[in-house]
Order: structure tokens, then C-alpha cells, then sequence
């Protein structure tokens, strides 16, 4: 049985709901990794780019509320969104995988960074909710620094599956 099989079978509710998510996926060669790995980032870079979509009607409001305690904290996170993107945009230079291990924890890479965006995308819903249908503006600035936070912890993530893989 390959590494990458041995990975498969050790993680079956892992690699099962991954493969649920996306179409093909599997890092078997480098053909297969290849693809996996451009759907991978692309299905987080969507939804990096919903939360800037959710994201700017907010800084618009707080410049056009002349709210600088509002504005200046959610252009910070929109900053940050916009270095996450151009990092997942950023091709990946794969080396060999070196055993199951390796395919195990880049599942893991995998489900982290996808769950997390999934996550930032629903805080910075909850966000939006508050702030422009009941404005309520007054957690903005401290809301913002948590969000950054989590952002630059997703970005941490996906340096740390880069590095760990040889790209």
C-alpha cells in the first residue's frame, strides 16, 4: 500500500470529508497534488474573498459616518484579508511527500485552513449584522483586533503547511 493510501486509511473520516469538499482530492502524485492543491487554496481564497465582500460596506459606512475609531481597525483587517489572498495565490513548489505522516498532517493543513475560513467568514457576518443593520458600533475597534488575530493565526497555518512540504 502507498504512503499516501497508508495517510487515507489512518484518516478515513478526515480524508472523507475532505474529498466531500473537493472533487478528487488526493495528493498520490504529483499530478494528483498538483490539482488538489490549486482547489485547496482556491476554496479558501473564496472564502477570504466573501469575508471582504461582507467586510466593505462596513469601512464604507464608517467613512461616510466619519467613524475613524471604525474605519481605521477594519482597514487594517482588510489588509490583512488582502495579504492572505496573494500568499494563497502563490504557487507551490511541492518536494516529495516522505511518508504517511507527512500526507496525515497535510490533511489536517488542510481541514484547519478550510474550517478556520469558514469560521472568519461566519464571525465577520456576525459582524456586519451588528454593525450596519443595528449599529452597533462600539465593539468595532476591538472586534477588529480579534479578527486580525485570527487572521494572521489562518496565515501562520498556511505558512506552516507551505514549509512543512517543501514549498
Amino acid at each position: 500500500m502507498s504512503e499516501w493510501g497508508k495517510a487515507r486509511g489512518e484518516m478515513k473520516k478526515e480524508f472523507s470529508w475532505m474529498e466531500k469538499l473537493v472533487d478528487g482530492y488526493s495528493y498520490q502524485d504529483p499530478k494528483h497534488t498538483d490539482k488538489t492543491d490549486n482547489k485547496v487554496r482556491t476554496l479558501i481564497a473564496d472564502e477570504i474573498k466573501k469575508c471582504r465582500d461582507t467586510l466593505f460596506p462596513m469601512i464604507e459606512a464608517a467613512y461616510l459616518d466619519q467613524d475613524m475609531k471604525s474605519a481605521g481597525p477594519l482597514d487594517d483587517v482588510m489588509q490583512w484579508l488582502d495579504i492572505f489572498l496573494l500568499e494563497l495565490g502563490l504557487k507551490m513548489n511541492w518536494s516529495e511527500v516522505g511518508d504517511h505522516r507527512d500526507y496525515m498532517r497535510l490533511i489536517k493543513f488542510d481541514i484547519t485552513l478550510i474550517k478556520n475560513a469558514k469560521k472568519l467568514a461566519e464571525i465577520l457576518d456576525d459582524m456586519h449584522e451588528r454593525v450596519l443593520k443595528r449599529k452597533d458600533t462600539r465593539s468595532v475597534p476591538a472586534k477588529s483586533a480579534q479578527i486580525k488575530k485570527y487572521i494572521l493565526d489562518l496565515l501562520k497555518v498556511f505558512k506552516k503547511r507551505r514549509h512543512s512540504l517543501g514549498g
